[in-house]
């Protein structure tokens, strides 16, 4: 049990590493990439006082912008909004913001708390995408199948994966199939007393390793997840979610570690009358990641970007 679950910590953290490292670096514009700079300070009709006073107390719900008054006082004093002229209705001020945080908050909150919030949602600011060309980035990880390149890839083979393109993937199966191998042996007594029932790597499905030649749903094998790693799939005949696509609440390393540690569809999860065929998301149902956010319920936002404001530090 204890080497199961500090391959489960481990990988995610490690999962989390790779993908932090993976993001894109380009050279700093100047300006944040998001919006104009100034400095709103804390005072008067546009301090940020009032701005998170406001805010916090229009925007609640669905329609919440920020975690706390601390959290919101600490994200305006770093946000060198301008200050801007009273009754700002648009422009990337804190005056905008004010506005739209008062009255038209408090009657419409679903129309303007976007507004008023941290990316000012095309109203009171704008997010501004990079153009840069292909060859201005640097691919540092390929994360477009999670933990793959982290836990699937050898340590001495991954700056030649990472440099490869998808459709030489193929190559890497040997590496894959011998990690995973090494994993199976190390962790599936901790599985099976968890009455998980592992895959197997001698086993043989369609030529391949019971593990890779499984099918996770009809026609979809395992293997088609991996290789090629970096392209994620999308059916538009069947519910989104991954590895149906990707969306933000899906518990991707739950359900890729489900699709490669378990026999699925044949295999028993469970005991008792809780007991039945293992998944891809079995894991996640457990689960071994939080299922959530832990602000607002888990709900997500419905405007850009999409995500509940940070935790103050």
């Amino acid at each position: 049990m204890k080497t199961l679950r500090s391959f489960f910590g481990a990988l995610s953290a490690l999962a989390l590493s790779a993908l932090l490292a993976g993001c894109p670096q380009p050279a700093n514009n100047g300006d944040g990439g998001t919006t104009d700079g100034g400095n709103n300070g804390d005072g008067g009709a546009y301090g940020c006082s009032t701005y998170c006073s406001q805010i916090t107390t229009n925007c609640t719900g669905d329609n919440t912008q920020y975690a706390s008054m601390a959290d919101c006082m600490q994200f305006c004093a770093a946000s060198n909004w301008p200050a801007g002229m009273t009754n700002d209705m648009s422009g990337n001020t804190l005056a905008c913001r004010v506005y739209h945080s008062g009255s038209p908050a408090m009657t419409q909150p679903q129309v303007h708390c976007p507004h008023a919030g941290p990316s000012g949602a095309g109203v009171c600011g704008t997010v501004s995408f990079r153009t840069d060309a292909p060859t201005a980035y640097t691919r540092v990880d390929r994360m477009g199948m999670p933990a793959v390149a982290t836990a699937l890839v050898p340590s001495d083979r991954r700056n030649a994966f990472n440099d490869a393109d998808p459709a030489g993937d193929a190559a890497f199966v040997p590496d894959f199939a011998g990690m995973l191998t090494t994993i199976h042996a190390a962790i599936d007594d901790d599985l099976m007393a968890l009455n998980l029932t592992p895959c197997s790597m001698t086993t043989l499905v369609g030529g391949l390793p019971e593990c890779f030649g499984q099918t996770y749903a009809a026609g979809n094998t395992v293997a088609s997840l991996i290789v090629p790693n970096d392209v994620i799939n999308i059916d538009t005949t069947t519910p989104a979610g991954f590895p149906n696509g990707r969306r933000l609440q899906d518990p991707v390393i739950d359900v890729t570690l489900g699709v490669l540690l378990l026999k699925l569809t044949t295999g028993t999860c469970g005991t008792g009358a809780m007991a039945g065929p293992c998944s891809a998301g079995t894991l996640a149902a457990l689960p071994l990641n939080p299922p959530h956010n832990d602000v607002n319920g888990g709900m997500f936002p419905t405007t850009f970007p999409y995500l509940q404001p940070p935790h103050a530090p």
